[in-house]
């Protein structure tokens, strides 16, 4: 009977994994037709066209690169690099139609100086999600007053950003189980897969995140990523391991840390590194 089961499972996601390559295979056809429209569209002179057409052309080149990594067996190791935080984040509220918003108010208010170390493509996923999720909590706010802000300090080899909202809140029962897939969606047409997507983005490269206040008015989900250089050298890994092993276990504490503490928790604990 257990047998079974287990050969009905693995046939049931060989099948479902068929069916997203499918679909990821023609999506990524559809989009392209697009990119061949938009391309054609930034010929037009109308000064409108001219200024929408790139953006068009942006997300339209995103949306196919994640086609092509999806279909693969694994994404591409992140490319990290060190970049301005608030031209990014701009960009992010520019695709969401947070900056001329009529019933939202927009605030980046990153500092022009502060630099992070990370993947600008799926930096760019990780704020488009939480910055949306919070677009689409202030749908459901009634009279107060609207606005999605977005903040960022660095401490040390850490750098942190705070995407706030002033929504209904994040409900008691939703906190548990906030960033596992198909659970954190209170929407009947959410997917719950936007804060999943999220963490795993984040994690990755050895960040964190954490919802920092989930009271209505106040909600604050905190992202916390380190600089490359205080990555864990792999191949070191081989010749020392339990030093290794260490230092994941150093570097996971500090950046949880710093995820849920203010700046002098950090600031202690970017103090004192492990060279390996």
């Amino acid at each position: 009977m257990l047998n079974r089961y287990i050969s009905d499972r693995k046939t049931h996601l060989a099948a479902l994994g068929l069916a997203v390559c499918k679909i990821n295979h023609d999506l990524r056809n559809i989009l392209a037709s697009a990119q061949l429209i938009s391309d054609r569209l930034s010929q037009v002179e109308d000064p409108t066209v001219q200024r929408l057409a790139p953006k068009l052309i942006a997300s339209l080149n995103r949306a196919i690169a994640l086609c092509s990594s999806t279909i693969k067996s694994h994404e591409a190791p992140p490319q990290r690099q060190r970049i301005a935080l608030a031209p990014l984040v701009e960009e992010v509220a520019d695709s969401l139609g947070l900056i001329d918003h009529k019933k939202i108010d927009w605030a980046n208010a990153v500092a022009p100086n502060i630099e992070i170390d990370a993947d600008p493509a799926r930096l760019f996923r990780v704020l488009l999600n939480l910055c949306r999720n919070a677009m689409t909590a202030l749908d459901e706010t009634g009279g107060r007053r609207k606005e999605v802000r977005v903040r960022a300090r660095r401490d040390g080899a850490v750098c942190t950003i705070e995407v706030r909202d002033t929504g209904p809140g994040v409900p008691d029962e939703a906190r548990a189980h906030l960033f596992q897939p198909f659970q954190s969606s209170a929407r009947p047409d959410g997917s719950g897969l936007g804060l999943a997507i999220v963490a795993e983005l984040v994690r990755a490269p050895g960040g964190a995140i954490r919802l920092a206040d989930g009271r209505a008015g106040r909600v604050c989900f905190r992202v916390t990523i380190l600089d490359s250089g205080d990555e864990v050298d792999a191949a070191a890994a081989v010749d020392k391991p339990a030093t290794v092993m260490a230092r994941i276990i150093e570097l996971r504490t500090r950046a949880v840390a710093a995820c849920g503490a203010g700046g002098s928790t950090s600031d202690r604990l970017t103090a004192h590194r492990l060279d390996l």
